[in-house]
């Protein structure tokens, strides 16, 4: 068994609560509380990572935000960003099932209203956790993984935000990729994906030495997420983002 495999015994209901924007969101029920009862500036990106032990997820909004905003939920697994779904009726449930969840906020050009986001994850499971994970909010920077200076690990899966806390339109550009290579890049492989109309579009998926294209995320977030299976280990990736 993996070391990452994390086995549920028995489920204890610990409700965190976060106030931050962004980061990762790991225990079975979660309230976010950003800027409740004031105030979000204009342009705002927010994304959290939720990792849960159960497939059985409920959201809930209880106050905030404006027509024109919106917090959208998507799935994601090993890599992949699935189904996503807008949350955006003030008491109503929505039931999204994933182990990994990522939480988008997104602002339109006026400041909007704070608000309060609530989950439950239900029931017993076997689950993977993420290898990695990073928010990256400066305005610029440099990221190499493994941070280790040691080749990545059989069976990886980690999750990588760009996300300016900040409003900005940042670049990423890979300084260099050394990963097991194959044509159709499915055993080992980096992807990119953009925010883009309130949506993760994907923009390369890379494998080998290969260079993935420079891209701009026009819309003030996107994320790298990285895939190993379970041989063939090599140096990994950096990137850089201004």
């Amino acid at each position: 068994m993996n070391s990452h495999i994390v086995v549920i015994i028995s489920l204890l209901v610990i409700t965190a609560s976060v106030t931050t924007c962004g980061g990762l969101i790991d225990s079975s029920s979660a309230t976010i509380n950003f800027q409740a009862g004031g105030s979000i500036r204009a342009d705002m990106r927010c994304v959290w990572m939720v990792q849960t032990p159960s497939v059985n997820n409920r959201f809930t909004l209880t106050s905030g935000l404006g027509g024109d905003d919106g917090i959208y939920v998507a799935t994601y697994n090993y890599g992949n960003i699935g189904r996503q779904q807008k949350i955006s009726i003030v008491g109503q449930n929505y039931t999204i099932p994933a182990h990994h969840l990522i939480i988008t906020l997104s602002v339109g050009h006026s400041p909007t209203r704070g608000f309060s986001l609530s989950f439950f994850s239900s029931g017993l499971a076997f689950y993977d956790a993420l290898t990695g994970y990073a928010d990256l909010t400066t305005t610029s920077g440099n990221y190499v993984y493994p941070q280790n200076g040691e080749n990545y690990k059989n069976n990886e899966d980690a999750v990588f935000f760009i996300v300016p806390a900040v409003p900005a339109q940042p670049t990423l550009r890979f300084i260099y990729v050394d990963l097991e290579s194959d044509l159709n890049c499915v055993y080992d492989y980096v992807t990119i994906y953009t925010w883009f109309d309130n949506d993760y579009k994907q923009v390369a998926r890379v494998c080998g030495e290969t260079l993935p294209p420079t891209v701009t995320f026009v819309e003030g977030a996107g994320l790298v997420t990285f895939r190993s299976d379970g041989y063939m280990n090599r140096r990994g990736f950096k990137f850089e983002w201004a």
